[in-house]
Formats: structure tokens, sequence, C-alpha cells
């Protein structure tokens, strides 16, 4: 059973020899500082440099997938946002939000994704890395994380209180935008759909706004990519407990929590599979046996996927990642 086939079984629910332990890409990437030493170009803007940096990823550290892009700001760029684009060590971030009214927004962006900023650029990595044997997963910001960046995240989070009407059509806005993104990511040759939505988190919006908000544009969004026969993890940050039993509703074929959410209650609550969730300091500065122990916790809990719990920093040692992988394709927990 090859990387593919064992990602997608556990993703359709099915049987397989051992978990896969996977680092999807977006903002749970492990393109970090000892990976990305000898890549010519930028990783987060150019299409050669992109898909070097995946395969890269794959051959140092034993995840078991190709992912791209490597940041949370290839959605917000085309819709009027200002962004710094880095450099090889640091990633890209917004500089200046869209300061128009939502309305004008709406009305005056028309995005096409396959002609939008570094849009194709990730489509052409995609089709780079496209193959048989190793799963090429596309990543998107989630609606909330991608509205958050287009205009002040204080001005959308007051927006669903006093102006919900409003905050309704701009997310159904931005969640129209990132489906026809997915859907492109697919024609290329993704495999599998990973969202990362960190500010869409039960510590930011509640359950109730979480509930009124998101969950039926996760569905839209899953509902869609489904229907081009592509399974999504779907990835949220910090304390997602007052959440968790929401996301049953959305369909996503997995649910990725940070390492503050607990996969041994989880497995109990969520009807779906289960990814993650290894401490991401401990993989950064944590010895052998604390790696391996924390795996082992995680696999022992009921996860179906082994990953780190969120975003690695830069200077996580491959090593590490090594000790991690290595420990799950042994198979001996």
């Amino acid at each position: 059973m090859n990387a593919k086939e064992r990602l997608i079984k556990v993703l359709k629910g099915e049987k397989v020899d051992r978990p896969p332990v996977i680092c999807p890409g977006g903002m749970m990437n492990a393109a970090v500082t000892e990976v990305l030493e000898d890549i010519s170009g930028n990783h987060n803007k150019d299409a050669n440099p992109m898909a070097e940096a995946a395969k890269k990823v794959y051959d140092l550290t034993g995840f078991e997938n190709y992912g791209v892009p490597f940041c949370l700001t290839v959605e917000a760029e085309p819709l009027g946002v200002e962004i710094d684009l880095g450099s090889k060590l640091v990633e890209p971030l917004v500089s200046k939000y869209n300061e128009s009214s939502v309305k004008e927004i709406i009305e005056r962006y028309n995005i096409h994704t396959t002609s939008a900023d570094r849009m194709p650029e990730v489509i052409n990595a995609i089709k780079k890395l496209k193959n048989d044997e190793v799963p090429v997963i596309g990543n998107i910001t989630g609606v909330f994380s991608t509205a958050s960046s287009v205009i002040d995240p204080l001005k959308l989070l007051k927006m669903l209180r006093k102006d919900p009407k409003q905050a309704h059509e701009f997310l159904e806005f931005v969640n129209k935008y990132t489906i026809d993104y997915a859907e492109c990511m697919i024609d290329a040759g993704a495999d599998v759909i990973a969202v990362s939505d960190p500010t869409a988190t039960g510590e930011i919006l509640g359950t109730k706004s979480f509930n009124e908000f998101i969950v039926p544009l996760f569905k839209e969004f899953i509902d869609r990519v489904h229907a081009k026969g592509v399974p999504v993890i779907v990835h949220i940050c910090g304390n997602a407990n007052n959440i968790i039993e929401s996301l049953n509703e959305i369909g996503a074929d997995a649910l990725s929590f940070d390492s503050i959410v607990s996969m041994k209650v989880t497995r109990n609550i969520v009807k779906t599979g289960l990814m993650g969730n290894v401490s991401t300091h401990v993989l950064n500065f944590g010895s052998k046996e604390k790696i391996e122990g924390l795996t082992k916790t995680c696999i022992n809990a009921g996860v179906n996927i082994v990953s780190p719990a969120c975003g690695l920093g830069m200077s996580t040692p491959i090593e590490n990642l090594k000790i991690m992988t290595d420990y799950v394709k042994k198979g001996q927990y």
C-alpha cells in the first residue's frame, strides 16, 4: 500500500495497515529552515520553488504527502489587500487590509482563480507534483480567516453582532471564491483538500456565532469538494472544545485540532476521521523519548492520521520530525 492509497482509504473510513503521518501544508507546513536551505527562489511565490520545497519536505522529513502552498495569504491577496511576501525564511503576511466597505468589495472584485495573483502559481505547483504514489494536498485558508485577512478582524467581529446580514453576505462571497479555488486545485491534480481556519476557533467566535456563521459555509464548501470526488480535512486552532460537536455537522472526512484538545476525549465525540496532534513545541525542543511518547499517545487515543498539532516553528529540526514519522512507520505502538 503506497502513501496515497493509505491516506485516501483512511479518509474514506476504510481499514489500513497503520495511520498515515502527514503535514498538510498551508499554515501546517514543514518547510522549516533546514528544508529550505538549498531552495532557489521564493517558495511562497513561484511554482517551481514551491513544488521543489514540497518534494524536499517529503524526502527529508518522512511526512507522507506533498502540500502547497505554505502560507495563509494567497486567498486574501486578490481582494485588495497588501501582502508582504517575506523571504525564504519569513512567511508572507498581510501588511494592509482593504479599507473599502464590504459592499464595495463584493461589487468590485470578481476573482478568476486561474489568473489572480499567486493562485496560478499554486495551481501550477500542484500540476508539477501530481503523481500516483504520494498524495498531493491542496491547502485552503478557511472562510473566516480569509475574510479577516481582507478586512480588519475587529471590524469583522463587530459586524457579526451589529450587522449580521452584511456579515453573512461577505462571508458567503468569500466562501464562493474559496470553493472556486479548491475546485481549480482538484482539476490540477489535488488528491485531498485541507482547510485551515485559525480565526474560526471557538475561543474567538463562541459556539453560537460559529454555528450561525461558519457551520453552513463549511458544509457548503465540503459538499462542493465532495461533488468532485475529493476528501476534505479541516483544521481548527486553539481551544475548540466548545465547537467539536458542531463540527460533526459539516461533513469533513477528518478533523484536526491543536494540542490543547484531548484526542482521547474528542475521539468519543467526533463521528469522522481524527487527525493530530503532536505538540509543535515538543517537536521543536523535545527529546526523542518525549516525541515518541506523545506520538504513541495520539495513536492510542484513536487518531486516524498522525500530524503536528499546528504550524511548525521554522527552527524545528528535521531530525525531530523524522523521530515522529519513523515511529509511526514502524507500526509498534
